[in-house]
């Protein structure tokens, strides 16, 4: 437990807290919010902030607290977090990940796995807003890594303080404020918190950039210059986006079977910014990506698709680019060996698959599994009946088809619901799939 004194730090105060969170409204009358709970200082200020605004409002939150087992003390400090919970009131749930057995970048793999987690719970239990303690400090390390990494205007906007998230609002109204404040409203409030050693380990790039942040003569001012820049960053790429917007529209057509059409002369016509951006958007989004590929393979492969002969196939991020000659357009698929395999669906849950898809089934009493139709599936279809011919099936280009997600149990298929397919033995049954991508085609500006 952290005992550090920041009495030189001015405490966030409930009346500022409540206007950088109005920012990310508006809010209904009654608010309900997840709180990322890790136990450190910012998420558990955080949370105690959040609490006491919601419950001015006739509102609530719920605390999570994701269990990485990790560390060997993962399993008791979520155990903790949740007794400190339990004392102010606040609803808490542990969220537990097993870590495969061959684990490469962990640092990410914990992140994509924290972040499945989360936005489940909430899509799970009606709970719009998601809110996490990332603070000023973060967002220094954030575009100190992507510049590192080579990103774009894109990633040099830095995080955003309100965000799409697998279909929930993912808000972070601290970015503005220091960590030190935190800490020091903590402090104020004689509340503990948890230090993760992990955070010290100068082998990840992230945490040697704090460190080296740290070191800095004057890393106050150094922040707030960061701050200043990735806001004019943020502020030409929704100018940006719009332009995009635009771009999309005219030139991209994108179907709930979670794939899409661009057209060739359009996008040819385009400036080259304009492409660069509009094709990392339709990457991004059909991939099912949380981040857009790197600015300089985005490049590379718009040069390729920018030849004046055009090549029939192309893959690119676990997407297949197939030129139509009769139509100039390109065919933009999932890549079959890109598919995400079976998962198992619970009744009345809700889960991702393939990171585009939200399932869910209903009105059945065993789990289910989710995978992709493939051979197998379209085999099933013209072998058993009733034969399926529908304006879905007879218009979705075939090997779109083959990725669509199916329900199974064991062997026997149940349900393909972009095609109307629903085994008769499970007619009291309701399967659905959304295509829900963490990255919306258009970017809102936020």
């Amino acid at each position: 437990m952290a005992v550090t004194k920041a009495d030189t730090f001015v405490p966030l105060g409930s009346t500022e807290f409540s206007a950088l969170i109005d920012k990310t409204g508006p809010f209904k009358t009654n608010p309900y919010f997840a709180v990322a709970l890790s136990g450190g200082s910012d998420s558990m200020a955080l949370a105690l902030l959040a609490h006491e605004w919601a419950q001015q409002r006739g509102g609530r939150i719920t605390a999570l607290t994701v269990d990485h087992s990790l560390r060997c003390e993962s399993a008791h400090e979520a155990q903790q977090i949740g007794q400190w919970c339990a004392t102010l009131g606040i609803e808490h749930h542990i969220l537990t990940w097993t870590p495969p057995d061959v684990l490469q970048g962990i640092q990410n793999a914990a992140r994509n796995a924290r972040y499945g987690l989360l936005s489940s719970y909430c899509r799970q239990h009606h709970i719009p807003h998601l809110l996490t303690g990332h603070q000023r400090e973060d967002q220094t390390e954030t575009l100190f890594f992507r510049l590192a990494r080579g990103s774009g205007m894109a990633g040099l906007a830095g995080m955003a303080v309100v965000s799409d998230l697998n279909g929930i609002r993912l808000l972070r109204p601290l970015l503005s404020v220091s960590k030190q404040r935190l800490v020091a409203t903590l402090n104020q409030r004689h509340h503990p918190w948890i230090e993760d050693p992990s955070n010290q380990k100068s082998v990840y790039t992230r945490n040697h950039i704090r460190l080296l942040l740290a070191q800095s003569p004057d890393s106050d001012a150094l922040h707030n210059r960061a701050q200043r820049v990735s806001e004019c960053f943020r502020k030409f790429n929704n100018l940006l986006n719009k332009k995009v917007a635009s771009c999309l529209t005219e030139s991209v057509l994108l179907f709930p079977e979670g794939y899409a059409t661009l057209k060739r002369p359009t996008f040819s016509e385009m400036p080259y910014e304009l492409a660069l951006r509009s094709l990392s958007a339709l990457v991004t989004t059909l991939s099912g990506l949380e981040y857009a590929p790197r600015t300089e393979k985005l490049e590379r492969f718009l040069r390729a698709l920018s030849a004046p002969v055009p090549t029939s196939r192309r893959s690119f991020s676990g997407l297949i680019f197939q030129f139509r000659a009769k139509s100039n357009d390109w065919l933009v698929y999932r890549e079959p060996n890109a598919l995400e395999g079976p998962i198992e669906v619970s009744p009345a849950t809700s889960i991702l698959w393939d990171r585009r898809f939200l399932v869910e089934c209903h009105g059945i009493k065993t789990p289910v599994s989710v995978r992709a139709l493939g051979r197998e599936g379209l085999t099933w279809l013209k072998c058993h009946e009733p034969p399926i011919i529908n304006k879905n099936q007879r218009n979705t280009p075939k090997m779109v088809l083959a990725s669509l997600p199916s329900f199974w149990h064991l062997e026997e298929m149940i349900a393909v619901p972009h095609i109307d397919y629903l085994n008769q033995h499970y007619t009291d049954a309701k399967f659905t799939a959304q295509f829900t991508p963490p990255k919306p085609l258009v970017a809102r500006a936020f």
